[in-house]
């Protein structure tokens, strides 16, 4: 399962938007819709480290589970 898999998955279960993750998780409107539409184009393609972190603590898992094993 890719990180954009896993993201998604997360953040349905949490009845989230992207909109909301992005706000909670303090990350910039142009960084964050950069990596999403990425996303779609190069499935693995990730933030930098620290934008990852706050997003999986948004989705209340840790970095590990959020981008580890992405094929």
């Amino acid at each position: 399962m890719t990180t954009r898999e896993k993201y998604e998955a997360r953040r349905d279960a949490l009845g989230l938007t992207d909109y909301t993750v992005m706000k909670r998780a303090n990350i910039a409107k142009a960084t964050f819709y950069t990596w999403r539409a990425h996303g779609v184009i190069e499935p693995d393609m990730t933030m930098n480290v620290r934008n990852m972190r706050k997003v999986a603590e948004v989705l209340k898992v840790s970095l590990e589970d959020l981008i580890g094993d992405a094929t």
